[in-house]
């Protein structure tokens, strides 16, 4: 089943402002996190791909990264 996750913005205390968050999650995940998504960061993914039983991903999440076996090589 897929899912929709955003880039999430969130107010870093120890820096005192705003900043992206390392994970990507849904409405409902990004709200967990006190944060708000990013306008137009959509992007559908597996749910598989959530951690286990969250609404975020892990950090570092790339939702354009290659997977499965190489077929050719991307100029």
């Amino acid at each position: 089943m897929s899912v929709t996750v955003y880039k999430v913005r969130m107010y870093n205390i120890a820096r005192d402002e705003m900043t992206i968050s390392r994970r990507m999650a849904t409405v409902q995940g990004a709200h967990m996190m006190g944060g708000d998504i990013v306008d137009g960061t959509a992007v559908e993914i597996e749910d598989s791909q959530l951690e286990d039983g969250m609404q975020w991903t892990a950090r570092g999440f790339d939702p354009h990264a290659a997977t499965g076996f190489q077929q050719r090589v991307r100029p």
